[in-house]
């Protein structure tokens, strides 16, 4: 894992730097396995200190995460927050694509004509809920 520090209007400090570097560390090897290379820049403007976390994947992955607040390591703490909730996200769509079953391999039930029993008034419901939904 490479990491690539930037600031902008502020002077460099190697306690952000690391601060940094250990919060994102945790969080990313969690839940990434290939290489990877973090991008952070820590920016002030006026009283507001904001950090950007940019990583991209070896496989081809990209993801961007930024927070602002009063505070320099308040605005990493949650930043890391936000990104290991991105990674988690990520990890569970390319995990549960492969175990998604269609609606086309569930079993059929017989159903007789005594079973179903519609109603008007659903009937009118189901179709001012398909009206809503297509914008008509």
């Amino acid at each position: 894992m490479q990491f690539q520090f930037s600031f902008k209007h502020m002077e460099t400090s190697q306690a952000i730097q690391d601060y940094a570097r250990e919060k994102l560390s945790a969080k990313i090897e969690k839940f990434v396995t290939k290489a990877i290379e973090v991008q952070v820049t820590f920016s002030v403007d006026r009283h507001i200190q904001q950090a950007v976390c940019t990583l991209i994947g070896g496989d081809g992955f990209s993801l961007t995460v930024e927070h602002s607040c009063g505070d320099m390591y308040g605005s990493i703490d949650l930043m890391a927050d936000k990104l290991g909730t991105q990674l988690k996200k990520k990890k569970d769509r390319l995990k549960g694509h492969k175990n998604r079953s269609s609606v086309r391999d569930l079993p059929m039930a017989e159903a007789s004509d005594d079973d179903l029993v519609i109603d008007a008034d659903d009937v009118i419901k189901f179709e001012q809920a398909k009206r809503r939904k297509t914008g008509t």
